[in-house]
C-alpha cells in the first residue's frame, strides 16, 4: 500500500531532475540577457569639453541666479553671465554649433544657487534636428576633490528646445575657495 507519505518521498526520476536544474538555471541568464526594457539606452551626441567654469569663494559676490532662463541665445552679457555654443561630436550634425548654454552667476561663495540654462538650436530639419534627436541634457559636476556628479536638466513644458536647473555650491561659504567645471552632456535615445 502506497500512502501519501512515501509517494512524497520518493525521488525524482533522474531525467526529470536533470530537465528540473536545467531549466532554473536558464530561467536567470535569460533574465539577464534580456535586460531590462524599461531601462533606455543613450548616446552624447555633443563633444565632452563643452564646459563652463563657476568661481565659488568667499571673496565672490554672491548673488542668486537672477534671470531669464528662456533667454540664452539672446544678448545678455551682463556682468555675472558665463555663455558657452555647445559642438555636435563629428558627422552627428550638419551643423558644427548645435545650441548654447549660459549660467548666472558665474562666482559666488558657498550656498550661492547658480541657474543654468540649456538651449538647443531647432535647425527645421525632420532629419537630424538637435531639438527633435535630444532626449535627455545633463550637467555633470567636478568640483575637484569634493565630488563629481551628473545631473539632469528638466525640459521647459512650452518648448523643446528649452532645459535648465539649478544648482547650489556646497562648502563653507566662509572658507571654500575652488572652481568648479560644469560640462553639458546632450543624449540621443539608442534605440
Amino acid at each position: 500500500m502506497n500512502s501519501p507519505t512515501s509517494q512524497i518521498a520518493n525521488p525524482m526520476p533522474a531525467r526529470s531532475l536533470f530537465h528540473a536544474s536545467l531549466g532554473a538555471l536558464l530561467l536567470p541568464v535569460c533574465i539577464l540577457t534580456a535586460g531590462c526594457p524599461n531601462e533606455p539606452e543613450f548616446e552624447q551626441v555633443n563633444v565632452e569639453d563643452d564646459c563652463l567654469l563657476v568661481v565659488v569663494s568667499p571673496d565672490t559676490d554672491g548673488d542668486d541666479a537672477d534671470f531669464d532662463p528662456w533667454l540664452v541665445k539672446t544678448p545678455q552679457l551682463e556682468e555675472g553671465l558665463s555663455d558657452i555654443d555647445l559642438t555636435s561630436r563629428p558627422g552627428v550634425f550638419s551643423e558644427d554649433i548645435i545650441g548654447s548654454a549660459a549660467i548666472t552667476p558665474d562666482a559666488g561663495p558657498a550656498g550661492t544657487r547658480f541657474f543654468l540654462a540649456v538651449e538647443l538650436n531647432d535647425t527645421g530639419e525632420s532629419q537630424g534636428n538637435p531639438t527633435a534627436v535630444v532626449d535627455r541634457v545633463t550637467v555633470k559636476v567636478d568640483n575637484g576633490s569634493l565630488s563629481l556628479h551628473e545631473f539632469d536638466l528638466d525640459p521647459s513644458p512650452a518648448d523643446e528646445s528649452n532645459w535648465t536647473i539649478t544648482l547650489a555650491a556646497g562648502g563653507d561659504p566662509d572658507t571654500s575657495s575652488r572652481n568648479d567645471s560644469l560640462c553639458v552632456a546632450l543624449y540621443a535615445s539608442v534605440e
